[in-house]
């Protein structure tokens, strides 16, 4: 596809999903070598309020957030502060999940980075299950513990297997929150500003602006619904499986920061963070090479077939069987707020997809035709 023909696609999509109320407020951006050459804010960021979605819109980044604590990470290794082969241990020596037989295998930062630690979701397992029985959290809809708390809980939940041997989407980013915390020797907001939002001026925070930030909707019949306090929405193609929302976290002071899925900002600092990953000198062109490294053999248990899993996100490694349009080497991932996004380093290209819906946001309709914008097909 033309740059012309991309941006018209897109145009569509958009058009589409509002007109068909499947999202309520979306900000759209497609960047080629470092060059904005399509934004478009559209829709409600707060339906009710009755106020446009705009550039300067803070919305709740949920798992947008992991491509600047890798950003924090590979900058403390980039100043030889931390090495993706430290053991966890050496910054949290109480972190020693152990295996059912007793042991306590290591556990490395490349495992965090890479989702091979072991680790799970609270989200992906039932109520009877470690997880909520341990009431570990997310870092979406939970207030009121700190970041070590919750690294606490989850090292008290028993590994169903060796770390390094399996990829499993988990909450290690949080984990890996609190190693820069430590490395860093910092709080992980400051730890964040220090790193990352300050030297690339991105406009995103642990806590939001109340008077910026966009209103959440779930995916809903005839239009999506707002979300107030804790919501549940069924994970797609999962039975019996829910995301569990508080949309009041991102305003709560005591809400800890979660690496994986706690800040809020606007749609072009998302961007900026994601154009540091892809191109030029924030970080060093050995560390990007690592970070768009593959780290699975398996087919991805969640995208299937043609495609790995890189410390940045899924990388396809087998165009023909992956199947979607995409070269070799795209990176995407999403957010569960209703985010998608795409690096795409043969041709420079970056897009971002943030809405305030979920999940049409993340692996709906409307994903799949932004995503589509794209596809060589």
């Amino acid at each position: 596809m033309t740059l012309a023909q991309m941006t018209e696609a897109l145009d569509r999509g958009i058009d589409s999903a509002l007109a068909e109320q499947r999202i309520v407020g979306c900000m759209v951006m497609l960047a080629q070598g470092g060059q904005t050459v399509f934004a478009r804010a559209a829709g409600m960021a707060d339906r009710e309020a009755g106020r446009d979605m705009t550039p300067d819109t803070w919305l709740r980044y949920a798992s947008v957030t992991k491509p600047l604590t890798t950003l924090a990470a590979l900058r403390l290794m980039a100043s030889g502060r931390l090495d993706a082969q430290d053991a966890v241990t050496r910054w949290l020596p109480e972190f020693t999940p152990a295996l059912p037989d007793g042991t306590r295998p290591q556990i490395t930062v490349d495992h965090l980075m890479s989702h091979m630690a072991g680790l799970d979701y609270t989200f992906a397992q039932g109520p009877g299950d470690p997880y909520p029985q341990a009431a570990v959290s997310d870092g979406i809809s939970d207030s009121g513990i700190t970041l070590a708390e919750n690294v606490r809980r989850i090292a008290s939940v028993p590994l169903d297997r060796v770390p390094g041997t399996a990829w499993r989407y988990s909450i290690a980013t949080d984990v890996l929150g609190a190693v820069i915390e430590a490395a860093a020797d910092m709080p992980l907001p400051d730890a964040m500003a220090a790193l990352v939002t300050q030297p690339l001026q991105i406009d995103a925070a642990f806590q939001a602006d109340p008077s910026r930030l966009a209103a959440n909707y779930a995916d809903a019949q005839p239009a999506p619904q707002r979300m107030q306090g804790l919501t549940r929405v069924p994970i797609p193609g999962v039975p019996n499986r829910w995301f569990s929302f508080q949309p009041e976290r991102a305003l709560d002071p005591a809400a800890y920061p979660s690496g994986g899925g706690g800040m809020a900002g606007t749609v072009p600092g998302a961007l900026a963070a994601l154009e540091a990953l892809r191109s030029g000198n924030f970080i060093p062109d050995d560390l990007r090479r690592q970070a768009f490294a593959n780290r699975i053999a398996e087919p991805h248990p969640m995208r299937g077939p043609g495609w790995g899993h890189s410390w940045a996100g899924a990388i396809v490694t087998d165009p023909g069987l992956a199947g979607v349009g995409l070269g070799a080497d795209c990176i995407s991932w999403g957010g569960i707020y209703g985010h998608s996004w795409i690096i795409d380093p043969s041709r420079d290209l970056i897009l971002l997809s943030m809405t305030n819906t979920s999940t049409q946001g993340m692996n709906g309709a409307f994903a799949v035709e932004m995503a589509s914008a794209l596809m060589n097909r």
